[in-house]
This record gives structure tokens, C-alpha cells and sequence, in this order.
């Protein structure tokens, strides 16, 4: 038996955090298979816009075959566009594919509509949701529907993670939606003591442009005796002037390198879903900025982000109580 699990359309680090505790979590579940990365849309991933640009484009998942193939991520709105071929080829041949993770956050109605009709055409095997707005969505076009969780959750259970040494003191700032903001801490430097003074933007300029004046922010290197680390997840030597604007600035290729951070964080502040994800994920307190529709994978969890300043604790407990049950679905189910 061939799985092939998806993990390279990574718009950013944290989709690799999700794609990869996903594709440990399906090695676990059949240690007897043959389960292997597969390449997605490389539209998805790198988004070309002209047409001489996608003509280009080698579609390497094109050529790759498996019983099962699993898609994850926030990828139900391209199902009509990137992965609709894809799921032609997969059902002609006689194979099977399956959502597990997946995510419709901002899908318009006839959109949803016209996926769903599609879902009864080609009918995945089962799909695993990750909030539970995309589950009541589609449960009534995929026969086999569960209302399931962001396996970003499942980083600290699925992947080799380094501690960092304990006398490097620091919390998590990583923002991409606005400028960074200043820090001040009341007492002990704990999540709920610590003040933000944000910024949105320069001069009433969209973000993208903005962004490029990050440097001329105050410049922090701490409070009180912790640092700063600003995660930068958008990995790209472009524009370096913006990545390594501020002190403590980080960036890699590797992504267990990002989750030793958060793992080793006392706290995180961001307006990024999965860094606050991973952040519960390793026990660690979060406060979130966003008011995104992908943010229902905490609700799923009974993370409540628009309470409390947007400060969330860990719940380990739960987390381990749905992991097992999302693995009992899969199992089930194939």
C-alpha cells in the first residue's frame, strides 16, 4: 500500500508545521505502508501570475501515483483551480484521495456550492476538517465527514523538537498583517503583564509597502532582562533590509529550527495562526491578533481568542483527547 501526504505548498513556514506533523501522524498510523511526500499545486506555493509563467511550470504531482493521497490546509477554495485535475486523475485511475486538515476560511456561498457538487462527482474518501465551520459547510457533501482539528496542534507529539538552552530568556513576537509593536512589561515579564504600543502602517500606506519602513521602528532588544525574537515565517532573501529590520531577528530553511523556538519560548504575541498553534501546542500561552477565519481552529479546540485580550493558555489535556480521536477517524476510514 503507497500513501503519498502532501507537504510543499508552503506559502509560508507554518504550513509546514500542519503538512508535517500530518505526514508523521499517517507513518504512525500505517507503519506498514509506504508512505511518502507529495509534491502539491505548485500554483498554490508560488503563486505565478502571468501566463507564460504558469506555461512553465513543471506540475511534478502530475506524475506521481499512490492508493491514497492526502491533501491538507486552507486549499478547499482551490479545489475548482489547482487540485481540480489532480482529483480528475486520482479517481480515473482508480485510486483514492482524502482531506485531512482542510480548511474553506473565507469561502464565498456559490463558491462552496460549486465545490460541493464537485465533492459528490469526485468523491473524496473522507475529509478531516480543522475548524468546525468548514465541517458543517461540506458534511453534507462528503459522505464521510469529520469535524476534526489543524494538525499543527500535533507538532510537540509528531516531531523531533530541540529545547534551547534555559538561560536563553525570551517570548515570541512574529507579525506579518501589520508593523512591529513596541514592547512595554508591567512586573514580571509574563504574557498577561505584557503592553503592546502597535503600529499598523507608515503613513496610511497598505502593509506591503509599509513593511519596508519596519526599521525605522524603535529598536528593542528586550524587557526586562528577556529578549525579543522576532520570527520572521516568510522565508525569502529578497528583502532582507525587512527581514533583519530589528535585534533578534530569525529566519531558516528548517522548521523544527522555528518550533525549538516556540517550544522554548516562554510565551508568544503575534497576528499568525500557527504560531500561536504551536505555541499551545507546547504548553506555552499565546496571544493572538487577527480577526481571521482561520483562526476557528481554536475554537475547535475551546480556545477562545477574542477573550481576554486575545490571550490563550494551554490545554494539553485536550489536545492529546482529539489527537486520539482524529487518529481513530483516519483509521477508520481507511
Amino acid at each position: 500500500m503507497k500513501i503519498l501526504v502532501e507537504n510543499s505548498t508552503w506559502n509560508n513556514i507554518g504550513d509546514g508545521f500542519y503538512q508535517s506533523a500530518l505526514f508523521v501522524l499517517i507513518k504512525k498510523l500505517y507503519p506498514e505502508a509506504n508512505v511518502l511526500m507529495e509534491e502539491g499545486p505548485i500554483f498554490r506555493a508560488f503563486r505565478p501570475k502571468s501566463e507564460w509563467q504558469k506555461k512553465n511550470a513543471l506540475h511534478l504531482m502530475d506524475y506521481q501515483s499512490a492508493d491514497l493521497h492526502i491533501f491538507s490546509g486552507p486549499m478547499i477554495r482551490q479545489i475548482l483551480t489547482n487540485y481540480k485535475d489532480k482529483i480528475k486523475q486520482i479517481k480515473e485511475r482508480g485510486e483514492q484521495y482524502a482531506l485531512i486538515s482542510a480548511s474553506s476560511a473565507g469561502i464565498s456561498d456559490s463558491l462552496r456550492i460549486e465545490t460541493g457538487e464537485f465533492f459528490q462527482k469526485y468523491q473524496p474518501l473522507f475529509l478531516s476538517s480543522r475548524d468546525q465551520d468548514t465541517y458543517l459547510k461540506f458534511k453534507d457533501y462528503v459522505k464521510n465527514s469529520y469535524n476534526g482539528i489543524c494538525t499543527a496542534f500535533l507538532v510537540n507529539k509528531m516531531l523531533p523538537v530541540d529545547q534551547l538552552d534555559n538561560n536563553f530568556k525570551f517570548f515570541i513576537s512574529s507579525f506579518y498583517r501589520e508593523l512591529e509593536p513596541v514592547y512595554k512589561v508591567n512586573g514580571e515579564v509574563e504574557i498577561k503583564n505584557v503592553e503592546l504600543d502597535r503600529k499598523k502602517t507608515f503613513f496610511g500606506l497598505s502593509h506591503r509597502f509599509s513593511r519596508h519602513l519596519n526599521r525605522f521602528r524603535p529598536v528593542q532588544d528586550g524587557v526586562n532582562g528577556y529578549k525579543i525574537v522576532r520570527v520572521n515565517q516568510e522565508v525569502s532573501t529578497k528583502f532582507n533590509h525587512i527581514n533583519f529590520a530589528l535585534p533578534n531577528s530569525f529566519l531558516s530553511f528548517n522548521l523544527l529550527s522555528y518550533l525549538a523556538l516556540y517550544k522554548s519560548a516562554d510565551f508568544t504575541v503575534s497576528d499568525r495562526v500557527h504560531s500561536c498553534a504551536v505555541s499551545l501546542a507546547f504548553g506555552k500561552p499565546a496571544r493572538l491578533f487577527t480577526n481571521s477565519p482561520r483562526a476557528g481552529i481554536f475554537n475547535r479546540l475551546g480556545f477562545d481568542h477574542k477573550k481576554d485580550n486575545g490571550i490563550m493558555y494551554p490545554n494539553l489535556e485536550i489536545i492529546d483527547t482529539e489527537a486520539e480521536k482524529l487518529s481513530s477517524f483516519i483509521k477508520s476510514s481507511y
